[in-house]
């Protein structure tokens, strides 16, 4: 069977041997199908989703200003980035991520002259982002210092590819390292409220929940939680995020994964469901609109024009 992938030659090379072979880079595999392992379906012979019907609105959390931004060839600017938040306010978004304020200077500015500008209504939550790091995740907090309502967004990678490949944590190192980590926002963010009079929310991303094991995702979110212990009702709940990092799957396949974490996670009631589709293969709308059908408020869902 022949290589399905052929590539024009280098002028240099002879045009008898171009009409003898075919030439491919070292890196290419003639048979890229083979690549990848096929994601795993959830046996959810009673899901529920494609018989429910829309109703009620989400919550909408604008992220243009974060991970649409990381996205662009050339970051907008502070000035730039301050306009755009100003339209995001005169659309009536309540819930903007803003930056992620330890990855540069550019960003933590940003935040700081958004808040020192007056420039967030009162009823808007900004939002930020950390990893699961001391350092950044103070330098993440001192950055909405002075804000009336923040949400403080921090994840860590939990898939079988990211704890074995790029952290060699074992299971129980990734649930040590959100927990500790948590512990560490909810001591910061407290002394922050005691100093400036903030009002906080935590939000938790199990980065590539998709490509995590359910059940794992679910001990890792339940192990948050506790560890914030401050989870309630109305303005109080935690905010799990459930992130399609990279697309691997169907629409439906997120779907699945989002109504067996809604059915399994305790305290139901104290947890906003944040769904996070990513477009990698031009599917985000999609799997947005199949997981909302849950119909399962509080759910949010994140959004980026950008």
């Amino acid at each position: 069977m022949s290589c399905a992938y052929k590539f024009r030659l280098p002028c240099h090379v002879p045009l008898r041997k171009a009409r003898l072979r075919t030439y491919l880079p070292p890196s290419c595999l003639c048979y890229p199908s083979q690549k990848y392992r096929p994601y795993t379906p959830l046996k959810l012979d009673d899901r529920q989703w494609p018989s429910n019907s829309y109703g009620k609105v989400p919550i909408w959390l604008s992220t243009d200003l974060r991970d649409g931004n990381q996205a662009l060839a050339n970051p907008m600017t502070i000035e730039q980035k301050t306009l755009f938040f100003r339209e995001l306010v005169k659309c009536g978004v309540k819930q903007v991520e803003v930056a992620y304020p330890a990855a540069s200077d550019t960003d933590f500015s940003f935040v700081r002259g958004l808040i020192e500008n007056n420039e967030v209504p009162d009823d808007v939550w900004i939002q930020v982002l950390t990893p699961a790091r001391e350092d950044l995740i103070r330098r993440t907090i001192d950055s909405v210092a002075g804000a009336k309502k923040a949400i403080i967004h921090m994840y860590n990678a939990t898939s079988p590819l990211f704890r074995t490949v790029v952290f060699r944590n074992s299971q129980e190192k990734t649930v040590q390292l959100a927990v500790e980590h948590t512990k560490i926002v909810r001591q910061v963010t407290e002394e922050y409220t005691a100093k400036y009079g903030t009002i906080f929310k935590y939000e938790y991303s199990p980065e590539t929940f998709t490509q995590t094991e359910p059940d794992f995702a679910l001990e890792v979110c339940e192990a948050v939680k506790t560890a914030w212990g401050k989870a309630g009702t109305g303005e109080d709940r935690i905010i799990f995020n459930l992130p399609a990092t990279v697309e691997v799957a169907p629409p439906n396949h997120y779907a699945d994964q989002i109504e067996y974490f809604c059915r399994h996670i305790s305290e139901r009631e104290k947890v906003v469901v944040s769904l996070h589709p990513h477009n990698d293969r031009g599917k985000e709308l999609l799997s947005f609109l199949i997981a909302h059908k849950l119909n399962q408020i509080p759910c949010r869902h994140w959004y980026s024009c950008s």
